[in-house]
């Protein structure tokens, strides 16, 4: 810790504050803000920008401090080609702390990038985050100075907060997407499989599942299509589930006002979760938490439980801890997740 307080000439104290609040706003609107606030707390420095890079996709700006409106739209529109940061992510994908020097010079210093657009910005250095990546897409964070270049220390400063920033990062994300499927809100079913597209309509992330029914649903990617041409929210797949299209908030940077799509059990759908091959997930099911599993993938909270078997909410809450160590498993999307698979097998054992 002591080359960070070198490094940014912040009292420790100062740098944790701005950490905390980025810590508190994760999920909201207003992270991005807080979380570029707090790592401009970290190194000195003259200008401060948050970019987000997409592997199959142009970079685009989300904020910046001491950097023009026009260099950012020169940037988006003609620079971004030659800037080694971006060739950097769309070849490696790798998160972590980047700077300029991890470049040649021949691909960087002669190139217009640097001889164009950083002199026209009075840029000199630049030390920055490639964060964890959402499908394939990074938030890059980073600070850029006018005059002199980034000392060793410093960088070690950045290596130092760079998994602090990676977790709050991460955080976010799930919670943004938590938000956006419903899964914060009680007795809301989980979907069956879920993907995300970027406005250029290039898929940041797909579910294992959604892959898997893509593979075999034909009617699915056609049904994706469908939505997007007609900008419509909902389309019937079968008699048994619905494909949901709901815009992103802005505050899920990796794919801000893209969309979201849902494959979901229909409203007015019969089906029923079979016991029998809820036992099979685990044979020392008990019949009692057999009952749990089939209440909780209905959407059933806990206290809805509880009501339902007669039980206190204490002991549902036990049970579905057991539950969860018997399937190895952490989450109730999770659970819908292993149910899916086991009927999948089942059908295709006939």
């Amino acid at each position: 810790m002591k080359s960070t307080l070198i490094a940014s000439g912040l009292p420790l104290a100062t740098v944790n504050a701005a950490i905390g609040e980025a810590a508190r706003l994760v999920g909201t609107s207003d992270f991005y803000a807080a979380l570029l606030a707090a790592f401009r707390s970290l190194v000195s420095h003259d200008i401060a920008t948050m970019v987000r890079y997409s592997a199959v996709g142009r970079p685009s700006f989300l904020m910046h401090h001491g950097f023009s409106d026009a260099l950012a739209r020169q940037y988006e529109t003609t620079f971004h080609v030659f800037d080694p940061f971006h060739r950097y992510w769309a070849q490696t994908e790798r998160p972590g702390v980047v700077s300029l020097d991890m470049f040649p010079a021949t691909a960087t210093r002669q190139s217009r990038y640097v001889r164009e657009f950083l002199q026209e910005s009075s840029i000199t250095d630049e030390l920055g985050y490639f964060l964890p990546a959402m499908g394939r897409a990074s938030v890059a964070l980073f600070l850029e100075r006018r005059i002199g270049r980034f000392l060793e220390s410093e960088r070690a400063a950045m290596e130092d907060f760079y998994p602090l920033f990676a977790g709050l990062e991460s955080a976010h994300v799930n919670a943004v997407l938590a938000a956006a499927i419903g899964r914060g809100a009680g007795g809301v079913s989980l979907p069956l499989a879920i993907m995300l597209r970027d406005l250029e309509g290039c898929v940041i992330h797909a579910s294992e599942a959604w892959r898997d029914l893509e593979s075999r649903n034909t009617n699915l990617r056609r049904a994706v299509e469908r939505l997007t041409a007609e900008n419509a929210g909902e389309a019937v797949l079968d008699d048994a589930t619905v494909l949901h299209r709901t815009r992103i908030s802005p505050a899920h940077s990796s794919a801000p006002e893209g969309w979201l799509f849902t494959v979901e059990k229909s409203a007015s759908s019969s089906t029923d979760y079979d016991q029998a091959i809820i036992s099979e997930l685990n044979p020392t099911l008990t019949p009692r938490e057999i009952d749990i599993v089939k209440l909780v993938l209905e959407g059933h909270p806990t206290a809805t439980i509880a009501q339902r078997l007669k039980l206190q909410r204490g002991t549902v809450k036990n049970h579905r801890l057991r539950i969860y160590e018997k399937l190895d498993i952490t989450s109730e999307r999770e659970l819908f997740l292993t149910y899916i698979q086991a009927l999948q097998r089942h059908r295709a054992n006939g």
